[in-house]
């Protein structure tokens, strides 16, 4: 058992008063690609405050059905986990890894692998220890609906950051496996990555006022991953960093927190102020990075990547571009305008956020008469800023502004 520091306090620049003083400012970095999109900004001042990204957070989700209040699912019967859990559809075959080709008796060991006869509600609450995937089915073998494949695999649902909390439902029959839910989704996960969790726990990890939230696209520390958006509770400043708390799994597979410093260039002391600058310096400081489909191997989709720059300033997008285009904001429908009337309308509300069916891009504005859009691009297999073409223009169904 441990003790937490007492350290919930109402200002988050509070801290241990042992610690020495040093210099606790924000090292902002401003990647070279920004410069000229930063240019475009006429003005810079908050869009929404503190109380206001809050209030917007509870209309975002009266309008999702896919951020999930885990309190409700603490009392779940045997029969309700069991039709959970049964909701993926299974996959259709052929599927490969590579030169293999699964096979119905595959599948079938798999599926064996719920152990749905076996659901007792033995529900727990836990935190994530370690970035995760987040599957439809209890396995980490790849599903290609090609054999030369290597990306979007069919179980891949979500990547899941260190410090998300959890509510476990059941576990597989191999015993690696827990079926979660988490804020924005359900699925399998690998039961070595989530430490159990008590309601005080979760007070000092989720809740503490005293917070310092990720800022670069992702930051390696004592071999874990800690991406962009992700909160940690905030201990103090020293001669090289932030002192920080992260969540770690004890020899009792209960959660317990691990100090660590992050450099002053990678987390903020609370969230960024939401700013049209920080929005663009945010997005480029993902540019280059590798796509994957549901975060897999540490990528970045598209949805996730709007979802992460977002979490630096509070909101809580939900995961899915189907999910985010109906719920994240003010709504412009453009599927009935011109290209040329589309052109007008997103010329007008530049660092708007751009849907088509299955994407999403961040829309930077318009430099020597070329409109400029940035996004996790299945096509590049990268994060990149690329002119907005034809392709994308006419596939655009809605312009979503989160805005007053």
């Amino acid at each position: 058992m441990f003790y937490y520091q007492d350290n919930l306090v109402d200002n988050p620049k509070v801290i241990n008063t042992n610690l020495k003083k040093y210099d606790d400012s924000y090292i902002e970095i401003i990647p070279n690609n920004a410069l000229k999109y930063l240019e475009l900004i006429k003005d810079n001042e908050v869009l929404l405050n503190k109380e206001e990204i809050t209030s917007y957070n509870k209309k975002i989700e009266s309008k999702s059905k896919a951020i999930y209040e885990l309190e409700t699912y603490l009392n779940m019967s045997n029969e309700e986990i069991y039709n959970l859990i049964s909701n993926y559809s299974l996959p259709s075959l052929p599927k490969y890894d590579g030169s293999f080709i699964y096979t119905k008796e595959n599948i079938q060991d798999i599926l064996d692998n719920r152990n749905l006869d076996n659901i007792n509600s033995n529900i727990r609450k836990g935190i994530i220890v370690a970035r995760t995937n987040l599957r439809s089915l209890p396995t980490n073998k790849n599903f290609y609906s090609q054999k030369n494949l290597k990306d979007f695999d069919r179980l891949q649902e979500t990547e899941v950051y260190v410090n998300t909390p959890v509510v476990i439902l059941h576990e597989s029959l191999d015993h690696n496996w827990s079926f979660v839910i988490t804020p924005t989704y359900k699925g399998w996960v690998m039961s070595k990555d989530i430490a159990l969790a008590k309601e005080e726990d979760l007070n000092y990890f989720q809740n503490n006022p005293s917070f310092v939230v990720i800022t670069d696209f992702q930051v390696k520390v004592d071999n874990t991953s800690l991406d962009m958006g992700v909160k940690l509770s905030y201990l103090g400043v020293e001669e090289n960093g932030y002192k920080v708390a992260i969540p770690v799994k004890d020899e009792f597979g209960q959660v317990s927190p691990k100090e660590v410093i992050l450099a002053r260039s990678k987390a903020h002391i609370g969230y960024l102020p939401f700013t049209k600058k920080n929005i663009i310096i945010e997005a480029f400081k993902y540019e280059n990075v590798p796509y994957s489909w549901g975060g897999y191997n540490e990528g970045i989709d598209c949805s996730s990547y709007i979802a992460n720059i977002f979490k630096t300033f509070g909101f809580i997008f939900p995961r899915n571009t189907s999910d985010q285009k109906n719920s994240v904001g003010t709504i412009t429908y453009l599927s009935h305008l011109s290209l040329q009337e589309k052109l007008d309308v997103i010329d007008d509300e530049y660092l708007s956020i751009l849907y088509r069916i299955g994407h999403v891009m961040l829309y930077l504005g318009k430099i020597n008469n070329v409109n400029y859009i940035i996004h996790a691009n299945a096509k590049d297999m990268q994060v990149s800023l690329t002119p907005l073409d034809k392709d994308n223009l006419e596939a655009i169904d809605r312009l979503v502004l989160v805005k007053k």
